[in-house]
């Protein structure tokens, strides 16, 4: 094969490799290579590149080509807050098996993206660490049997929270395995791939956490009658409110490794009051994210020139489709070095340096899985996994480049936008566009599979 592979049109580049179609065509036999949760928690904890990654395995699995060659059903965020208004036993069955169908063809679809890349960037230990995770998480759903009571739905629930824990690990080993594999493919087309990965991992883990909230909301009341959220949709947040909160967080976290340094304060403006419908778990990852950025430049500033921090000017407009939260700061802007790897996973000066830092997130309990990942399956203890919180309560010192980009792939999921506009030796704007639930957003389908 002489030509060059794209990352998503199902080609790869070693010899062996062929198109999905052609796969399709020819395939004579599935491999009989499936994984249990044990087996896979091991393997977790091993350096070895995963059992999993091999050429026979990626071309000879009927089942999983079966699965990618499927289309997801698309579902939007408008959808899943009233779906959840009024839950039943019957409602709460059809929801897991929805997404005990759903999952495994979401999953399928990013196991191929990343069989489509050069073989040797899949045997790079953390790329290969996440295909066996997607692989094993793959064969674990598609087993699960139809699901037709509300007790069948429970031990449902079980599994998804146990791999929802297993994949807290996915962010860091990604962004490590595309800094150390930036040199054998074009960054642009790793940052393509990345991209896709995150974008898929949202929309599973939103369906995924929305149908256990929901279960759990039925368990605790069958009655229950929700006014103010349903599952992770709350349908009056406040903008001002969730700043203030993103604000304590960030201040307490900042000044917890630079103490006596001031921290610049918040001046609101615009439509203060302004309420709106969406998943506040998200919109609290980009808000935390960008406070974090302003006070830590701020703090350096700071540390270099003396004066004391202007404050941030925090303007919020509540427009027909959209709430914009505009973050203006005097913090020095951004390094002119830095501005053109600003959304980028895969380049950038500072790649080394995140690297590092990434070594240290598995230890910190996958810690840039973001705002409230607590598990404890230790004493037989459930709690909720929500996919948002930890990466804003890292330390400051560990510094992962990917608040940014990251920021970037949740408002353009939920049909926003944000953009940054820097003046050196002065500082920034950040202004942040999030789609109204009823407006774009209900034509924000979730199958980015």
């Amino acid at each position: 094969m002489g030509s060059r592979s794209t990352l998503l049109d199902g080609r790869c580049t070693i010899s062996r490799c062929l198109p999905l179609s052609l796969y399709c065509a020819r395939r004579t036999r599935s491999l009989k290579n499936d994984h249990g949760l044990t087996h896979v928690a091991k393997r977790f904890n091993s350096d070895m590149p995963p059992s999993t990654v091999s050429s026979r395995h990626f071309y000879q699995n009927e089942t999983l080509l079966d699965f990618a060659a499927r289309s997801s059903r698309p579902v939007s965020l408008r959808q899943l807050a009233f779906f959840g208004m009024k839950l039943t036993n019957e409602k709460i069955i059809q929801s897991a098996n929805f997404v005990r169908q759903e999952l495994p063809t979401r999953m399928a679809h990013r196991i191929h993206d990343m069989q489509s890349l050069p073989y040797s960037i899949v045997r790079n230990n953390h790329i290969s660490y996440v295909y066996e995770l997607y692989y094993h998480s793959f064969n674990t759903i598609r087993r699960f049997p139809v699901i037709k009571t509300v007790e069948d739905n429970d031990r449902f629930c079980d599994v998804l929270r146990e791999l929802l824990a297993h994949h807290t690990a996915v962010i860091p080993h990604l962004v490590m395995g595309v800094i150390e594999c930036s040199d054998l493919i074009d960054p642009e087309k790793m940052d393509n791939f990345m991209e896709s990965m995150l974008r898929s991992r949202i929309s599973r883990r939103v369906v995924t956490e929305q149908h256990i909230a929901l279960t759990d909301a039925f368990l605790k009341d069958p009655n229950f009658k929700p006014t103010e959220q349903v599952g992770q949709v709350f349908f009056q947040c406040s903008a001002a409110d969730v700043v203030r909160q993103c604000d304590t967080l960030a201040r307490s976290i900042t000044q917890s490794s630079r103490e006596g340094i001031p921290i610049p304060e918040l001046v609101f403006e615009g439509d203060v009051n302004t309420k709106f419908a969406c998943v506040a778990s998200h919109l609290r990852y980009m808000v935390g994210e960008i406070l974090r950025n302003t006070f830590e430049a701020s703090a350096e500033r700071y540390q270099a020139m003396g004066d004391p921090p202007a404050p941030v000017l925090v303007t919020i407009i509540d427009a027909p489709q959209h709430v914009t939260f505009r973050f203006s700061d005097r913090a020095g802007g951004i390094p002119p070095e830095i501005i053109p790897y600003l959304w980028s996973f895969a380049k950038g000066p500072r790649s080394m340096i995140r690297h590092h830092n990434f070594k240290q997130v598995p230890v910190l309990e996958a810690i840039v899985e973001e705002l409230e990942t607590s598990v404890a399956v230790s004493m037989g203890q459930r709690k909720r996994i929500s996919s948002l919180t930890s990466l804003t309560t890292r330390s400051p010192t560990l510094r992962l480049g990917m608040g940014l980009p990251m920021c970037k792939i949740y408002a353009e999921f939920w049909g926003g936008k944000i953009a940054v506009k820097s003046i050196e030796g002065f500082g920034c704007d950040v202004f942040l566009h999030i789609s109204k639930l009823g407006n774009e957003s209900r034509f924000v389908q979730m199958n980015n599979i």
